[in-house]
């Protein structure tokens, strides 16, 4: 019996944990509740930290939905159309370039390919940033020119952003 008392506290735990979690995210971010829910599922179904999702948009795109970047990235993850393409059909999705500014798509995209990246360089979360934001090749040419770790000013900014929600979220968590 203990045991099954113990599992009913962690679901109902982990439960309030997630209703905070979107709640924060809705704070920070602006963003309607249906996305920011979206957000947290959407990591916590493809293994990312929901941090690391927040301090990317945070980045790329200062959580503006409606964010359009100079070489045509588009929507909160900044994705260019060339990779938003290959992981939409990937996805069994038809495509065209506007949808990048539906919240929803956009994070569907940016957690798939952050989720890609992050099997492709073994869970290194410099490297899946920083070949988020050049793309692999980009990475590649980073990793023989500039440093092998693949340890980039993009990567330690989105992870710095990561910390100081995490710690942010602890401290609101705990406070309410």
């Amino acid at each position: 019996e203990p045991i099954i008392k113990t599992f009913i506290y962690d679901i109902r735990d982990s439960y309030i944990r997630e209703k905070k979690l979107i709640q924060y995210t809705e704070n920070i971010t602006g963003l309607d509740y249906s996305y920011c829910k979206f957000l947290i599922e959407e990591s916590k179904e493809k293994n990312i930290d929901p941090f690391i999702v927040l301090g990317l948009i945070k980045r790329e795109s200062n959580f503006n939905p409606n964010a359009k970047g100079a070489a045509g990235e588009r929507g909160l993850g900044q994705l260019m159309e060339n990779t938003a393409t290959i992981i939409a059909e990937n996805l069994g999705y038809s495509y065209n370039h506007d949808m990048l500014l539906d919240p929803e798509f956009n994070l569907e995209l940016t957690i798939t390919q952050l989720s890609y990246l992050k099997r492709v360089y073994g869970k290194d979360m410099h490297k899946t940033l920083t070949a988020y934001n050049r793309g692999q090749r980009g990475l590649e040419n980073y990793i023989n020119s500039k440093d092998e770790k693949g340890i980039s000013d993009y990567s330690l900014k989105v992870l710095q952003f990561a910390a100081e929600y995490k710690e942010e979220f602890e401290n609101f968590n705990n406070n309410y």
